[in-house]
């Protein structure tokens, strides 16, 4: 299957070579309307053109095609965008708490956050703080909580990407080194 929300980070990287900021909002929107629109028509389309040569006629086949392939980009771009705001919370943990909080006006339980490493534990006077982690709070709040977090996800992708790029170049720089040192 084609990964259309990496060719849009693609697209999005260009544009901001260019100088262009792309907000995380109009990006996420750009991603959920490419990963619903080309598998809707494609599946369309091949569906359509098999009705066309059968007594059915193209129609009623590309309408149902585009009506799976847009439910099959749907549920693909939900899977990953799940899968995403899962891997911001076991990674960043810090910046999306602080993002839910800022952007969002949801508090996280001190439980949840002495457990993710976000706040020190300090033991809480008459009761015991076994909190269950930041992303099993995250996945087991319902849809509500779910979907802030990946809105929350997508505010706080921006400092991702420079703790990724920062990180990256502390890799390759010792990697030099080593070549440097033999």
């Amino acid at each position: 299957p084609i990964n259309i929300l990496s060719a849009m980070d693609g697209l999005a990287s260009l544009v901001s070579f260019a100088g262009i900021a792309v907000p995380a909002r109009a990006r996420f929107v750009g991603q959920s309307i490419a990963s619903t629109a080309l598998p809707s028509v494609t599946l369309g389309l091949v569906c359509g053109q098999i009705g066309a040569v059968s007594a059915a006629g193209p129609l009623i086949p590309y309408l149902l095609g585009s009506w799976i392939g847009f439910s099959w980009g749907c549920i693909g771009f939900w899977k990953r965008l799940r899968m995403q705001t899962a891997s911001c919370a076991r990674r960043y943990p810090k910046l999306l708490v602080h993002s839910l909080l800022i952007n969002h006006d949801i508090e996280v339980p001190r439980d949840v956050l002495e457990e993710s490493g976000v706040v020190e534990h300090r033991p809480h006077a008459g009761g015991c703080g076994g909190g269950n982690g930041l992303e099993r709070w995250i996945c087991g709040g319902g849809i509500g909580r779910l979907t802030f977090a990946i809105l929350a996800a997508q505010d706080c992708r921006e400092g991702v990407e420079e703790m990724q790029k920062e990180e990256r170049q502390r890799i390759v720089d010792g990697e030099r080194e080593k070549v440097q040192r033999r």
